[in-house]
């Protein structure tokens, strides 16, 4: 078994910190407690907007079968850059894999499959950490990464409610402070906004990738942004990249939302909509001038007035953590979408009509292709993604709204680190089969561990051990591993 190398991102043995160690019997009352709770959501009428226009996310899957997706995607992802990368002309895997088509793989002796009552996850497996082009781990960081974006909404919110609140303090010394400057509901200015660039099937996804981010880049740097900041009291922004591809060949495009720290009236709307549109149209012009087509010709990227852009503002804290109206709930719950998410998930919204997200096309039939239009549309994905930041934020906007600055592959890693207990532990062999031939069974697998149902683990995943309490807690006080755990051998037990 080969060691993973210094940035492979493994939990071995799924051991806690000392402040999120659990005992069987926490754990145990966890998945009760986990299971009371679902219940009552259950016999709740649901709440919110319905967004009845929306129809750009995966049509309403539920958890499981979005975990099944992944799983499924993930080891067909894996197939094809197997086979790029030679190894099937050996019938073996070759060495050097892109890290990507590792994710998931045993470093250990054993995988453990461990839950804490509420999510359930293996040990013993290394994370590639990619947002672009892995389906486990891109769920994992996009979630994440909305979290910090909801985070940043709401500390933006409350830092200006107090500058509000000590302002009202000091103009009315001694009076008590009025109701609407104690919560922090109604404040925060945001400006949600997409830009796009023209597209068609002839264009590489490497060109029109270079072309929106470098024209992004430019529209942010300069004197007229520096003046816009001051004009229009602009804190910061994020920035996210979503790809979609469709009978108009690939589509990038980018979602923000710049934090604002003052209301715009309607004059000042319009006017920050025009300069925005003006200076996306010049920058993406001036960046087009240096690709062409083989012929010698350039291509046409250079964005319209009807589609170049796309500009909402929102005001008040709830306001700014709503969706843009043509998105629907993440996970393809029917419902309103947070700002937050619409920024971060691009992992699973389709695309406009007849366009796909990249992962769908590691679905067989998709769009129509045969399997080799598939393979090779997402090698282009695959090649023309690697080394380019997903997400990015202004600098110092982080530091600034209290949000921890974590590389990817760091998410990743945080988010495998969640406390819990193994249950149960198989052999590597019988793992890396089922990952291989059947994936979406490891997504069942950890849907049954999180009702603590270890005999039907036992039953996807075959040959493993069902571990007692006190073999829990042994892996959880860090006295043993879960492959300490497995049978020997039949040849080692004869000698």
């Amino acid at each position: 078994m080969s060691v993973p190398t210094q940035r492979t991102n493994v939990n071995p043995s799924g051991v806690p910190s000392p402040s999120q160690h659990m005992t069987a019997e926490r754990l145990h009352a966890a998945v009760a407690a986990k299971r009371s709770v679902a219940a009552e959501a259950a016999s709740e009428p649901r709440s919110g907007e319905p967004w009845e226009k929306t129809n750009k996310i995966t049509p309403a899957l539920s958890r499981v079968d979005l975990r099944r997706l992944a799983y499924g995607r993930r080891a067909a992802s894996r197939k094809i850059l197997v086979r790029y990368s030679g190894g099937e002309k050996y019938g073996l895997d070759p060495i050097k894999l892109p890290r990507c088509a590792r994710c998931g793989q045993p470093v250990e002796s054993g995988v453990g499959v461990m839950t804490d009552g509420e999510k359930a996850r293996f040990t013993g497996t290394m994370l590639c950490g990619s947002i672009w082009a892995c389906p486990t781990c891109s769920a994992i960081i996009r979630h994440e990464r909305a979290h910090e974006v909801a985070l940043a909404i709401g500390n933006h919110a409350e830092k200006l409610r107090r500058e509000a609140a000590d302002q009202w303090q000091a103009d009315h010394e001694g009076r008590q402070l009025p109701p609407e400057l104690a919560v922090s509901d109604g404040f925060g200015y945001y400006l949600f906004g997409t830009l796009t660039l023209r597209h068609d099937r002839t264009m590489p996804l490497a060109m029109t990738l270079d072309a929106i981010l470098k024209g992004w880049t430019k529209l942010i740097n300069g004197k007229p942004w520096k003046k816009a900041v001051e004009r229009w009291k602009i804190r910061g922004f994020v920035r996210a990249i979503e790809v979609t591809y469709g009978r108009n060949g690939w589509h990038p495009h980018i979602h923000f939302v710049i934090f604002l720290d003052g209301e715009l009236d309607n004059e000042q709307q319009r006017a920050m909509h025009d300069w925005m549109l003006d200076r996306w149209k010049t920058m993406v012009e001036r960046v087009a001038k240096a690709y062409r087509k083989q012929d010698g010709n350039p291509y046409n990227v250079a964005p319209n007035d009807e589609h170049g852009i796309d500009l909402q503002f929102k005001a008040g804290k709830d306001a700014g953590t709503a969706a843009a109206e043509y998105i629907t709930k993440v996970q393809g719950d029917k419902g309103s979408v947070t700002l937050a998410q619409e920024i971060a998930r691009g992992d699973i919204k389709d695309g406009r009509s007849g366009s796909v997200n990249p992962f769908q096309l590691l679905d067989s039939g998709c769009l129509g292709l045969s399997d080799f239009q598939r393979e090779d549309l997402w090698l282009e994905y695959w090649q023309a993604t690697l080394r380019r930041r997903c997400i990015t934020w202004s600098r110092g906007l982080k530091e600034d709204m209290e949000v921890e600055e974590l590389e990817d592959e760091e998410l990743a890693q945080k988010a495998d680190e969640l406390p819990g207990l193994v249950g149960y532990v198989v052999s590597n062999k019988v793992y890396k089969d089922v990952r291989k031939r059947t994936p979406e069974l490891l997504a069942d697998a950890l849907e049954a561990a999180e009702h603590e149902d270890w005999q039907e683990v036992a039953r996807l995943l075959p040959g493993g051990v069902i571990l007692n309490d006190e073999q829990q807690d042994m892996i959880a006080d860090g006295d043993a591993k879960p492959g300490d755990f497995l049978p020997l051998p039949d040849s080692f037990q004869d000698m």
